[in-house]
């Protein structure tokens, strides 16, 4: 049976509350890393925390074995999902940071984006994409008591949240904004 389809399991056991449901293979942007890439990703945040391999041993009580990590880090050993949400969790760290999925997600760097919020109201009102965007315009420039409410600088931050609400990478997000012109030309 496909996945998404038919038959939803919780845990092995059947959930009766099921519907069957498909899900879209663009909901979730992973990029592809080799495990060398992987390896390395977990090593660099080792010592980006400042710890030797004995001092993760030591600091775990145990839990986690340095010639396991060294194993880890040298691609030797495989390492399950549950163990490496684990040692994220260890290391107080995103799981996308401790796998280094986090490199390839973000934007690329652009000097200043500019939101036209008058153009929002040209938009389409059933479209939920373009109400999402809206609305949220209208959240942050009543969070930051802007109150001109002609345009929007868009920070970093605030391109993550509008790429969450469009359910889209942030590159894909800025051109989405871009090609519906909402995004002031720069002079």
């Amino acid at each position: 049976m496909p996945l998404g389809r038919g038959k939803d399991t919780t845990c092995g056991q059947a959930n009766p509350s099921a519907t069957p449901r498909a899900y879209s293979r663009a909901m979730i942007i992973i990029p592809e890393l080799s495990i060398e890439e992987i390896a390395v990703s977990i090593k660099a945040v080792r010592k980006a925390k400042g710890l030797t391999l004995r001092q993760v041993e030591e600091k775990s009580g145990g839990l986690w074995k340095a010639v396991v990590i060294g194993s880890y880090e040298r691609c030797d050993r495989a390492l399950s999902v549950k163990k490496a949400i684990t040692l994220a969790n260890f290391y107080q760290v995103p799981l996308d940071e401790l796998l280094g999925l986090h490199k390839d997600v973000k934007a690329t760097p652009r000097e200043k984006i500019t939101l036209d919020i008058r153009a929002t109201n040209n938009l389409s009102p059933s479209d939920n994409e373009s109400a999402n965007i809206r609305n949220f315009a209208t959240l942050i420039c009543a969070k930051r008591r802007d109150w001109n409410g002609e345009v929007l600088s868009i920070r970093n931050s605030d391109l993550t949240t509008i790429a969450l609400l469009l359910n889209k990478d942030e590159a894909t997000s800025y051109d989405w904004l871009l090609n519906r012109g909402l995004l002031l030309a720069k002079p």
